[in-house]
């Protein structure tokens, strides 16, 4: 007997030696209230914008116009009742011509305590742009929100992300405090001019995960809600070990058909039961990464003091 309990301690030890633990770097941010991880929710309000900033004459495509339209009329108004019963805060950026079609709408999204964002007037890609002709749709989009709903936003999503060499600067000229448009990262960080820049990743973003439209032709095949949800709720899961920010887009005409809203309860609901997230607004980020600059662990090599 003692032969037999002699071996199985040696294999224990054997293998508690072998055993290898789980990689553990330090905390990309010091986040507060002593939580692992940062999580924003945006919605992306394109509505008929998706379309519109395609091809102007789709507007007399009914359908296609139909499915846009579900986002503003249905989509909106769901979602910020699911925000509502879980009582999280979200970011919304919704182009100025969604405002001015939707203004009712607009002022529900500021009403529930959720932040405004700009995010361009007909949903223009910036990379088409002259500097010019930016600055133009940009102060365009400002001056309506501030008559139809009498707010001026501080942070800024470009349409599809895209970001000209000027686009910082032009966003730091109009007052802006932060853009959430860039992807080089997984936590906040402060451009040179003071803007702050919160990224997001392709991966986090239900575009890629349900657009579907037979012509114009949008995206490939709707995925099932369970294969999303284990794809954003992995990726949070590690962004929390790394103390990285999860920034979560999402556009009310796909995310708020009913059973992405119960992917959407599912997944958030469960982030909160776990207790390690602070769900922020943008513009709270950005406070946070402006009031706290040792709040960040640098691990980019070519950016760390000689």
């Amino acid at each position: 007997m003692e032969i037999l309990i002699c071996c199985f301690l040696l294999l224990f030890t054997l293998l508690t030696n072998f055993m290898r633990t789980a990689f553990a770097p330090p905390a990309r941010y010091q986040w507060p209230h002593g939580k692992k991880c940062a999580v924003m929710l945006c919605f992306d309000v394109d509505g008929e914008t998706t379309a519109l900033s395609e091809d102007l004459e789709l507007a007399s495509r009914v359908t296609t116009m139909s499915q846009c339209e579900y986002g503003p009329n249905v989509g909106v108004p769901r979602l910020l009742g699911l925000l509502d019963h879980l009582s999280v805060p979200a970011t919304f950026f919704v182009p100025s011509y969604i405002v001015e079609q939707h203004p009712k709408m607009t002022e529900a999204i500021l009403e529930g305590g959720h932040e405004l964002g700009s995010h361009g007037h007909l949903h223009e890609k910036l990379n088409t742009l002259t500097p010019e002709r930016e600055a133009e749709v940009l102060d365009q989009s400002l001056e309506i929100l501030e008559r139809v709903v009498g707010y001026r936003p501080t942070g800024f999503r470009a349409p599809w992300f895209e970001n000209n060499p000027g686009t910082a600067d032009l966003l730091k000229s109009r007052g802006f405090r932060y853009n959430a448009s860039q992807m080089g990262d997984d936590v906040p960080f402060v451009h040179p001019n003071g803007l702050v820049e919160i990224p997001g990743n392709w991966m986090l973003e239900d575009w890629e995960q349900f657009a579907f439209n037979a012509d114009p032709a949008w995206g490939v095949l709707p995925e099932d809600c369970d294969k999303v949800y284990t794809l954003w709720h992995r990726e949070y899961e590690a962004m929390r070990d790394f103390g990285c920010c999860f920034v979560l887009t999402l556009h009310p005409w796909l995310s708020g058909r009913p059973s992405r809203v119960r992917l959407l309860e599912r997944l958030i609901g469960e982030i909160l039961d776990e207790g390690d997230a602070w769900f922020a607004r943008g513009e709270s980020l950005a406070d946070y990464v402006l009031t706290n600059p040792e709040a960040r662990h640098e691990i980019n090599f070519d950016a760390l003091p000689a």
